[in-house]
């Protein structure tokens, strides 16, 4: 259903009890997600709240995801330089898919599609010279919300494809995070990695048994991924343990590492963010990591690839 949200145009999907709310316009991004009125995501008050830190919210998509050091790198035998963002760090930031509008292409009660396409005329095209298609597919049924993400390489070469969200779920006080986290990536002041892992220490193993408070230290940290032991198959995600019930969130293997962060301890959000390449992935890869450890994914031309993830809740 169209709908107004603070003069944007939105989509609203209901589906048994669950509703969520997208907002084209900006990224595609979905900046509500609840379940008999209880919020799963971090949704933003106002317009205001929205524009001042839109990554605190919802599920932004991140294209590339994270950090690219000075925003250079080389590929393929191909020079990239992307805008630095981030003029404290010298870094280019969360790339430029959730800033740009998409267009809607099928919109239902519970089922919204919306489309991205590049050309040589998009004004990023100087920074990321590849015309390709994005499109998200939503769905929200009685399972919770379903999304599927489709990235198709439309230029006459092969392209790098970094991919994740700044997921933002709400928490409170008594929350605990449990997360398919493998080892800790180290990283340096520019919050770049330094080429080093190590094990999780005692408070981060907890991310993988009983679950680790939302603020137990100001988290701005990166890891692998390595799935869950949930008895009857192996999880890729988090489930957050909340007063109000249990959200779980389960992605594609395909994302092959994580960041939290929890905004300096608000307490009342904390993003648990997948991504399939490692912070600076393409500047690592050079520096002699493997391309699989990295996680760097070229796309060839004319192929594509598919991600899904789903949010859901169940009570306690």
């Amino acid at each position: 259903m169209r709908v107004k949200w603070e003069g944007y145009e939105a989509i609203k999907l209901q589906a048994g009890e669950y509703t969520a709310m997208a907002l084209p316009e900006l990224g595609a991004q979905v900046i509500s997600l609840e379940k008999n009125g209880v919020p799963l995501l971090h949704a933003p008050e106002n317009r205001q709240a929205l524009q001042t830190a839109s990554t605190s919210y919802g599920l932004p998509v991140l294209f590339p995801p994270n950090r690219i050091d000075g925003g250079h790198f080389q590929a393929d035998g191909r020079s990239y330089s992307f805008p630095v963002n981030e003029v404290a760090r010298a870094n280019s930031l969360h790339g430029f898919l959730h800033t740009r509008p998409w267009q809607v292409q099928k919109v239902m009660d519970n089922i919204l599609i919306m489309q991205y396409e590049a050309t040589e005329q998009s004004d990023f095209y100087v920074y990321y010279p590849h015309a390709f298609k994005a499109e998200i597919q939503y769905i929200l049924d009685e399972e919770g919300l379903h999304q599927q993400i489709m990235i198709e390489n439309r230029s006459d070469r092969s392209m790098p494809v970094g991919l994740g969200f700044h997921s933002a779920f709400a928490v409170d006080e008594q929350s605990r995070i449990r997360l398919s986290a493998g080892k800790r990536i180290l990283m340096n002041e520019r919050m770049l990695p330094t080429g080093e892992t190590r094990a999780l220490n005692d408070k981060e193993q907890s991310l993988r048994t009983e679950g680790l408070a939302a603020d137990a230290w100001a988290m701005d940290d990166h890891y692998t991924a390595q799935p869950l032991d949930m008895g009857s198959a192996d999880f890729h995600g988090a489930v957050i343990d909340r007063a109000a019930g249990r959200v779980f969130y389960e992605v594609d293997p395909f994302y092959q590492h994580w960041m939290i962060w929890n905004a300096n301890q608000t307490g009342t959000f904390i993003c648990l963010e997948p991504q399939n390449w490692r912070v600076n992935a393409p500047n690592l890869v050079a520096q002699g990591l493997s391309a699989q450890e990295a996680g760097f994914c070229m796309l060839e031309s004319g192929k594509s690839l598919q991600v899904k993830a789903r949010i859901w809740m169940e009570r306690s």
